[in-house]
Formats: structure tokens, C-alpha cells, sequence
């Protein structure tokens, strides 16, 4: 007689009730970009009560979507292995009682199924090179040998192998690696391998881990992790609506027009039209500045207090001691020194206008905490949203 497995138990959601009474449900199907089309044939007189209950459907919404995936999150902080089977049934669950539409639940799914695949592939990886040294050397390019072997502690996180070594190691492998995001005050980087699709990796600096205490420096870096897999797949509105392709065309033509924009700074003769191409291509990179900013920022809020990261924001973004100064070289920029139009744009746009994006980012963050939400759900509720949009959004989720 054959032996068969018994198949793992599903564990059930949690009963909706909670949500329910918190959010109220959506009757129908509601696909804001369907509904927002409707709003033109609405006759004139009746256009305002439309609006108001569009936007009081697309908050309420907005909100689901963030306790959807703060729910999955959760299933998958408490067991990595959580069956697909479970975190569709709470896809489900939600899109029933607040209208999601089927190209809403598709987007949700295929963001399961991007962790299922990366999560498996460091399961694989981890199973294929038992042997540290050869597995950080297959991840990283790195020709360490079984002299280091004492140096590392490899483990197996949600979605990346969580590599810890001294300082020393850490900073070779972070020289070596692909586009590494620095972690806190560059207690360790998260990256990933070359292959396709890559395989995650995180370095854990040692030497800096205590000393960040109660901070939790491999938390942070499983934030950018995630951040990773989620950057492209948001709620459904904007450019995340579209996934990964349009994402990577939209990408590549920002570069092309950026370099353009470049290139007719220099060679334009005229004053005003030298100005114009100085201003829009120090916005653009400003923008970049800010997606890297608001990466950090949702990191660091993982692992420590709203508070304290306020705090610190002054110390981290706009000092020169600070691990995330992104637009130190644009600022500093050498032919630039001698150039007063630049000197000016760029204390403008690049000093203090960016520093008040941020600022007021944060400070609309707090008022979502301070209004009863936990962290996770204020990062979900905003992190498909460019930081200079978040005071918007927060003051359209509260008026509600």
C-alpha cells in the first residue's frame, strides 16, 4: 500500500469582521480608472455628490488594499513557507467586500507569485551550496576560500540569503556588488546576484550590529527587500496599474530624455532656454533622490519609532555625516562651482525644496499614526505614492 502525505493544513484568514466594522465594504465591483471615466457623463448639477462619492469609495478602497496586504504580510513574517492557497483566499476575502476589480486581484496574485518564486529560489540556492564559502562566493563574484569560513554566519530569510561578517568583508562585498542599497548608517546593504530573475542576498556588518540596538539592521535590509518586489506593483492606479514591462519602458525613456536634457543645457547659447533645461534636469534627479529617499525612509520606520526616525531625519538626509546624501555629486558638481545660475537652482531645488518634500512627507506619515493607523498600514497605504504626493493622500484618507 502506498504511503501518501498528508497535505499541510490551511490555516483560514482571520474573520473579516474586524476590517468590516473598520472599512466599510464596497458593493459592486469598483476599478477606479472605469469609474473615474463615468464621472464626465455625470450631469453637471449632480457632478459634486459623484465626486465626493468617488472619492470616499477610492479611500475606502485605498485602505482595504493596505489591510489586504499588511494581512498577507503578516502570514508571511509568521511561517515564509505560508501556502499560495492562503494568501489567495485572502485576496479573495477582500476583493468580494471592497469591490477589487479582476485586474486588481491579478496584479495581487502575481505579487504572491513573485515571492513564491524568490523565496524558493533561496530555498534552492541555499539547498544547492551547502557549503558557505561557495555559496557567498556564486552570490557576491567574490573568490573567498575556506580561510574566511569563520568570518560568515549564513541563514535563509523570506526572500534572501541574510549574509553576517565583519565589517571589513562587508565593505569588500558592497565594492563588489550590483547597485547595493545601503542599509542604516551602513550597517550592512541589500543586492542581488546576476542571475535572471536574481536571487537576493543581504550583508549583515557585525562589527556594527550591537551597537545599533534596539535598531534591527537585517529587518531593515529585509525591508528593501520587499521593496523591490513591491516598487512595480502597487494599487492599482498610476504607473503601477501597468507592471513590470511598461515600468522598465518608462525607465528607459526617462534616462533617454534626461541625457537630452543634459546635453541641451550644454550646447544651448540662450539664457532662458540654458535655464530651463538647468531646472527640469535638476528635477528629474531630484525625483530620483526622492525614490531613493522614500525607500530608506519606509526601511528605517521598520525597525525603529516613528518618532525616532523624525528625529533624525536632519542628520540622515541633509548632512554631510549622513550614509544618504543622494544628490551630494550633482550638488558639488565640479564645472558647477564656477557657474552662479547653478549655484542658486541647486540650493533652490536640490537643498531646500527637497528638504521640504521630505520633510512634509514624514510629518504626513506621523499624522496617519497619530490618527490610530499601525506603521505597516501607513507605509501601505502610501508606498506606491512619490513622497512629494503623500501629504495629498494623507489629507484625503483622514478627511474620509
Amino acid at each position: 500500500m502506498e504511503n501518501f502525505e498528508a497535505a499541510p493544513p490551511i490555516i483560514r484568514p482571520a474573520n473579516m469582521e474586524p476590517f468590516l466594522r473598520r472599512v466599510p465594504p464596497i458593493k459592486g465591483v469598483f476599478s477606479p480608472d472605469e469609474e473615474v471615466q463615468k464621472l464626465w457623463s455625470v450631469p453637471k448639477e449632480k457632478r459634486r455628490e459623484a465626486v465626493l462619492a468617488f472619492r470616499g469609495k477610492l479611500a475606502r478602497q485605498r485602505e482595504a488594499w493596505a489591510l489586504c496586504r499588511t494581512t498577507i504580510e503578516e502570514k508571511i513574517e509568521a511561517n515564509p513557507d505560508v501556502p499560495r492557497e492562503e494568501m489567495v483566499e485572502i485576496i479573495g476575502q477582500f476583493a468580494s467586500n471592497y469591490g477589487f476589480a479582476e485586474s486588481h486581484t491579478q496584479l495581487a496574485e502575481k505579487l504572491i507569485d513573485d515571492y513564491i518564486l524568490a523565496h524558493k529560489r533561496v530555498v534552492e540556492v541555499r539547498e544547492k551550496y551547502p557549503d558557505e564559502i561557495a555559496l557567498i562566493n556564486r552570490l557576491t563574484g567574490m573568490k573567498f576560500t575556506n580561510a574566511d569560513a569563520g568570518d560568515f554566519n549564513v541563514s535563509v530569510g523570506p526572500m534572501s540569503i541574510d549574509i553576517s561578517c565583519s565589517g571589513f568583508n562587508a565593505r569588500r562585498m558592497r565594492e563588489r556588488s550590483k547597485d547595493p542599497v545601503v542599509g542604516f548608517e551602513r550597517g550592512g546593504f541589500a543586492s542581488e546576484s546576476n542571475d535572471r530573475p536574481p536571487i537576493y542576498y543581504t550583508v549583515i556588518d557585525a562589527d556594527k550590529a550591537d551597537s545599533y540596538y534596539p535598531y534591527h539592521p537585517l529587518k531593515h535590509e529585509h525591508e528593501h527587500e520587499k521593496n523591490k518586489l513591491l516598487k512595480p506593483i502597487s494599487y492599482p492606479r498610476g504607473i503601477g496599474f501597468f507592471g513590470h514591462q511598461v515600468l522598465e519602458k518608462a525607465l528607459r525613456f526617462e534616462r533617454k530624455f534626461e541625457h537630452e536634457l543634459w546635453k541641451r543645457y550644454f550646447l544651448s547659447k540662450d539664457t532662458q532656454q540654458k535655464s530651463f533645461f538647468r531646472e527640469e534636469y535638476m528635477k528629474m534627479k531630484r525625483e530620483e533622490g526622492l525614490d531613493k529617499a522614500k525607500d530608506e525612509i519606509v526601511s528605517c520606520l521598520k525597525d525603529r519609532s516613528f518618532s525616532g526616525l523624525r528625529n533624525e531625519l536632519g542628520r540622515l538626509f541633509f548632512s554631510k555625516e549622513g550614509s544618504y546624501d543622494y544628490l551630494a555629486d550633482l550638488r558639488n558638481w565640479e564645472r558647477g562651482k564656477d557657474d552662479p545660475l547653478w549655484k542658486e537652482t541647486s540650493q533652490k531645488l536640490l537643498v531646500d525644496e527637497y528638504r521640504a518634500i521630505i520633510e512634509s512627507a514624514v510629518d504626513h506619515f506621523g499624522q496617519l499614526i497619530y490618527s490610530g493607523y499601525t506603521k505597516e498600514e501607513a507605509i501601505a497605504l502610501l508606498f506606491d505614492k512619490p513622497l512629494s504626493n503623500w501629504p495629498k493622500t494623507v489629507r484625503r484618507l483622514l478627511s474620509k
